[in-house]
């Protein structure tokens, strides 16, 4: 390392930043692709109006009705992991503990330890189909205060889902260590709006986190939100003065087409419908057929993350699947797992069948050449 240079803290987002898309055949997807943007009306000039005089207020106006809270519980963020970001800077401070999960999202690792939290991984194991192992999370929130749960439900990489019921007992354990569960549900947003259920209407301390990215293809939006439950209600407006340090407000032209998306939902979520008529499918039968492979398809979200039988450097087995075959998937490394790949099915059909295809036929031939 040249003097001076540090560590990179996020590898997965410099490879998808420069890699992740380099293939015909990619199967890296963790959302929908970005829609035509119609829906918005006629194409108007940048907005250059201030923010707080009318498209902040309304577009927190509009996402309080969607989830049933007050607006004084409602936090407008530059996208969820601005949420993430800003919620770790106030409660993951030397002398408090963080439980969080592995395998995990990067960020779910890093900003805990980035700012001096006592971090704590619970292992979601691929023998018992990555469910969360409650009583372990209980047990490490205990004996340190403030203690916090920091997770993803559906998680992220496997797309599965924790119940209403689960959430509810995990966020009380972390009321009782004076501490919040606070919860990334970005991909909750692929399930049907009737099915959905949010870590802050569940618990008093529970605090939920998404946005417009996955299941709308709006990322480039950079909008997201943060919804307290009760007891955090006084928190908001602390964080949003947090924020003012930060960002102050998203950009105007965002927070008015994030406002205009919002009444357009229905719409948006259509690719992602027919994706999951079309495309799962041939994911779910890849999963039960492919000889080196296992692991649970998704509950909800693009994704699953099978453990690849004998080998145990996914990163090689990824780089010889981009070079021979064409396949793009991200190497379990990036998640805290090794042996593992995330699989996406965000493609056209036809396409996806063509790479998983190759993907066995890639997995064989590293396999044979190991």
């Amino acid at each position: 390392m040249s003097a001076g240079k540090l560590p990179q803290i996020f590898p997965y987002m410099h490879w998808a930043r420069t890699e992740s898309f380099g293939c015909p055949y990619s199967l890296a997807q963790s959302g929908i692709a970005a829609p035509d943007p119609s829906f918005l009306g006629a194409p108007t000039p940048t907005d250059l109006g201030p923010p707080p005089m009318e498209a902040m207020p309304q577009l927190r106006q509009r996402l309080a009705e969607l989830y049933g809270v007050s607006p004084s519980r409602v936090l407008v963020v530059p996208g969820a992991s601005a949420g993430m970001f800003l919620l770790a800077s106030r409660f993951f401070r030397p002398g408090t503990r963080v439980v969080t999960e592995l395998p995990s999202y990067e960020p779910f690792r890093v900003l805990p330890q980035y700012f001096g939290a006592d971090t704590r991984a619970v292992r979601r194991r691929a023998e018992d189909d990555f469910r969360l192992d409650l009583d372990a999370v209980q047990a490490l929130l205990q004996g340190t205060a403030p203690a916090h749960l920091f997770l993803t439900n559906p998680h992220n990489p496997t797309g599965v889902l924790s119940s209403p019921e689960d959430i509810t007992r995990l966020a009380e354990a972390a009321g009782r260590s004076g501490g919040y569960l606070i919860s990334n549900e970005i991909y909750m947003e692929f399930a049907q709006p009737e099915h959905r259920f949010h870590a802050f209407e569940l618990s008093p301390h529970g605090i939920s986190i998404s946005g417009l990215t996955k299941a709308y293809g709006l990322g480039a939006l950079r909008i997201g939100w943060v919804i307290f439950g009760e007891a955090g209600e006084a928190l908001c407006a602390e964080m949003e003065d947090l924020a003012f340090l930060g960002w102050i407000d998203p950009a105007t032209h965002s927070m008015r087409a994030a406002r205009q998306a919002l009444d357009h939902l229905p719409q948006l979520l259509a690719p992602a419908r027919k994706l999951e008529t079309e495309c799962r499918p041939h994911l779910q039968r890849w999963l039960r057929e492919c000889p080196h492979a296992i692991g649970p398809a998704p509950a909800l979200g693009l994704s699953a993350f099978p453990r690849i039988h004998g080998i145990e450097d996914t990163q090689a087995l990824a780089a010889h699947l981009a070079q021979s075959e064409g396949v793009g998937v991200v190497a379990g490394e990036f998640f805290g797992q090794a042996g593992h790949l995330r699989i996406s099915y965000g493609l056209p059909e036809a396409t996806l069948q063509e790479g998983l295809a190759r993907l066995t036929r890639g997995i064989e031939s590293y396999l044979k050449h190991a």
